[in-house]
């Protein structure tokens, strides 16, 4: 399983990521960096509600 999620880093998104990795998925979250990904996960910077705020999901 490959997931991708949307923050990931706090609150119910870490929990949802951490489940995840748990499962064996290859997680990746997409997050602005203001706190660190758990380890094992890919991470994409970004910031969704700025302009060309999702380049860094462009390579797939």
């Amino acid at each position: 399983m490959r997931l991708l999620i949307l923050g990931g880093t706090e609150f119910v998104g870490r929990a949802l990521t951490e489940e995840a990795l748990k499962r064996g998925w290859e997680t990746t979250v997409f997050h602005r960096g203001r706190h660190a990904a758990p380890p094992g996960v890919t991470t994409v910077l970004g910031d969704r509600t700025a302009e060309n705020g999702l380049a860094g999901l462009a390579g797939g």
